[in-house]
């Protein structure tokens, strides 16, 4: 397994050089054409070159220090070919944009695009280059470079931290409203005409179209980034999976362990505002390695790899299955709860099928020795998470007569 995870590290570091290596030249290629398409002179042709090259580096190395330290909000990691496509559509789109008036750049959504197909810091930088390559061939002073910096700045941070809910009217509402604001002060506020209902015309279209525009791009994000696992945990949850039927066929009892455990797990997880999807998958197959014999980490993960589970999924069962992992994550501990009531219940009942169980002497009794041991030190659940965990463990009574 090691083998297999070197192997997998270096094919992502391949990947990277290589993509990166053309993304690289691809930015002073757009830089130069544009550069041509506006006449420039040489001294400047070679500026804006090279100041786009210096640029690209450093988005390069802003994204590649993301990747390592983990600054990713979304799920951005090995997604280096999406994001040097984004980045170089940004430029050619900046190439352009000096043809419409400087009231009606869509930088807003740029921005925003950009940050979400990295993170904020890499975002502001590519977004910048874009700016700057656009405020140069237009020849407008800085007024139009503060304008369009401060409304994508105030972007990146509004849309920072969408979640799977994806509720997007308040950021909507405050990126609009700064744009608005940048946009009457830098551009209406000087206009050298007479105030008019003409003089908004232009500004209105690009809220309208930006507004339209970061709608569209959301939902694409929301579908590519946010939601990009939604599919496979639907697959990965739906009791008749292949992989569950076979966990059935291997094991009757195995299989009805799972489906106990993934539904408690489910049942804790949405109450306490957790990743349900996530920890249910976890709930189903966190013995998962029984199908290649022993449940070892090496076992599980193979099967992870195999049939490409989520990355936050094979995280939680390798805190979970792997004894030289430390229980950190709420997830983990939700289903190590779960899976602990469900199997003193299932071992009770095998012993006497018509035994009468006070359940809550039973989850008393785990929650206490749970306490007893380190597995709940140093982790990120609150006392009060776990107060709330036993109180639904408590409520679950009708249904543990399922087990029976």
């Amino acid at each position: 397994m090691e083998k297999n995870s070197t192997q997998q590290q270096n094919s992502n570091i391949i990947k990277r050089i290589v993509i990166f290596t053309l993304m690289f030249p691809a930015a002073g290629v757009i830089a130069w054409l544009g550069s041509m398409l506006y006449g420039s002179k040489t001294d400047l042709m070679i500026r804006n070159v090279v100041m786009i090259l210096a640029g690209t580096g450093i988005v390069i190395f802003s994204f590649v220090m993301s990747e390592i330290n983990g600054f990713f909000i979304y799920r951005n990691e090995g997604r280096y070919g999406r994001f040097s496509l984004t980045y170089l559509v940004a430029l050619v789109i900046a190439v352009f944009l000096p043809y419409l008036p400087v009231a009606g750049w869509p930088f807003l959504v740029i921005f925003v695009l950009l940050a979400m197909f990295s993170n904020g810091m890499t975002g502001l930088v590519a977004g910048s280059l874009c700016l700057l390559l656009a405020v140069n061939f237009a020849g407008c002073d800085y007024a139009i470079f503060w304008l369009y910096f401060i409304s994508g700045m105030a972007g990146i941070l509004v849309f920072a931290n969408l979640d799977e809910d994806f509720k997007v009217a308040i950021p909507m509402f405050i990126s609009m409203m700064i744009l608005a604001l940048c946009l009457t002060a830098n551009v209406i506020l000087f206009s050298q005409e007479k105030l008019s209902i003409g003089q908004f015309m232009i500004p209105v279209i690009n809220l309208m179209v930006c507004g339209i525009l970061l709608l569209v791009s959301l939902k694409m994000v929301s579908s590519v980034v946010i939601h990009r696992y939604r599919d496979k945990y639907m697959e990965l949850n739906d009791p008749e999976c292949p992989l569950l039927v076979q966990l059935k066929e291997l094991s009757k009892e195995e299989y009805y362990h799972a489906i106990h455990t993934a539904y408690l797990s489910d049942k804790i997880a949405r109450n306490l505002g957790l990743d349900d999807a996530a920890i249910k998958a976890c709930g189903y197959y966190h013995r998962i390695g029984k199908l290649l014999g022993e449940n070892t980490w090496e076992n599980v993960s193979s099967i992870c790899d195999k049939y490409h589970f989520p990355p936050k999924t094979k995280r939680i069962l390798k805190e979970y299955v792997d004894p030289d992992e430390k229980v950190v994550s709420k997830e983990t501990i939700v289903v190590l709860f779960a899976d602990c009531i469900v199997s003193s219940i299932l071992y009770l009942f095998a012993k006497d099928p018509k035994a009468e169980l006070d359940y809550a002497q039973l989850i008393d009794t785990v929650f206490r020795k749970k306490f007893e041991t380190d597995e709940l030190w140093e982790n990120d659940i609150s006392l009060g998470q776990l107060y709330r965990m036993k109180k639904i463990f408590l409520q679950e009574k009708l249904y543990y007569d399922f087990l029976r």
